[in-house]
């Protein structure tokens, strides 16, 4: 996702930078308040971004990290794709239109799900494929068995 920030609707607005998950990582450990200087360096320990970034690296990496925690659908809009267990399609029914619970029934927290897949541990919203050494033919999903 790309974010935009500004002082006020009547200032420039600002995109901020696409981070690493090494940057998330190290958003995790620390706890600095903002300034409102997107260009200030951040002095924290552990050590903060070692390649000369600034407070928008840190902002954007907050942001990542309370709009996957925070990011709400109803249950069943959605569901997962036949042929793949990682995305997701609109939960249409072959025959007629989707029946919408009722405003007393959505007030039940059971009948909301996230949005976002999480933010794991390495950092990263899913598992990268493994390496497949050179010189032999095979596929990634092999070596997982």
């Amino acid at each position: 996702m790309t974010y935009w920030v500004s002082h006020s609707s009547f200032d420039k607005w600002v995109i901020l930078p696409d981070i690493s998950p090494a940057d998330m990582g190290a958003s995790r450990k620390i706890k600095i308040l903002f300034t409102g200087d997107l260009e200030r360096p951040i002095y924290a320990d552990p050590y903060f971004f070692k390649a000369k970034k600034t407070e928008k690296h840190y902002l954007r990496a907050q942001i990542a990290r309370i709009v996957h925690s925070t990011s709400l659908c109803p249950k069943g809009l959605f569901r997962l794709q036949e042929d793949s267990t990682k995305e997701i399609e609109d939960n249409a029914p072959e025959e007629g239109d989707i029946v919408l619970p009722s405003t007393k029934a959505m007030s039940d927290p059971s009948m909301w799900v996230h949005l976002s897949v999480g933010i794991l541990m390495n950092n990263r919203t899913g598992h990268m494929d493994p390496e497949v050494p050179e010189g032999m033919e095979i596929e990634p999903e092999e070596l997982l068995k």
